[in-house]
């Protein structure tokens, strides 16, 4: 129906902003990590959508993502049974979609019950339901099962949030090899942001 709105933000809350694509105001429902990141009024942002129509009550939302990877992602998560798409937009904004889909690859219910808050019985249907087609679509953006995964994965048990640990991750050098290593230099690279 609508695949992307490019336009200004006119308006924004902590739920939604309202975006003006020449002379016409759509209200886009974004995941909060998104609305904080680009929701600056008067500024021109692309998004990618997806459109709900409620059949129980007639009500039309918009789903709003700043790339194509999300909005496929929050598809995949609607395409299971017991997730709509307010509870797909909240398991997006518990933690950035590579996490999030390594957690499901990994079969690890524990880590999905912890970041989003679902209950057991749905972080193992989400997994038993996404696991394959996650691997089959090639879903997955750039994601490495290796050392950076297995730091951020300690650096998370350690207290420290998702977008704390990716970031720091990201910045380790290139010739830390081990995951110790890559764990060291990251805990460095906090202690200087404190």
């Amino acid at each position: 129906m609508i695949s992307y709105l490019c336009g200004m933000v006119m308006a924004a809350t902590d739920k939604y902003m309202i975006v003006d694509v020449n002379g016409v105001g759509y209200r886009v429902t974004m995941p909060g990590k998104s609305l904080n990141s680009i929701a600056k009024i008067g500024s021109q942002v692309k998004l990618f959508t997806h459109y709900n129509l409620n059949p129980r009550d007639g009500t039309v939302e918009l789903y709003g993502f700043q790339t194509p990877e999300e909005l496929n992602f929050f598809e995949l998560l609607t395409s299971v049974s017991g997730i709509g798409p307010k509870s797909a937009q909240a398991i997006i904004s518990s933690a950035d979609l590579q996490s999030l889909q390594i957690g499901i690859i990994r079969g690890d219910d524990e880590y999905l019950r912890k970041i989003s808050g679902m209950g057991p019985k749905m972080a193992q249907r989400l997994i038993l339901e996404l696991k394959t087609k996650i691997m089959a679509t090639g879903a997955m953006v750039g994601t490495e099962l290796g050392p950076e995964s297995e730091a951020m994965d300690a650096l998370i048990a350690l207290g420290y949030s998702q977008y704390q640990a990716r970031d720091a991750v990201r910045q380790v050098s290139e010739k830390n090899k081990t995951v110790e290593e890559k764990i060291k230099e990251a805990l460095r690279i906090l202690s200087f942001k404190k």
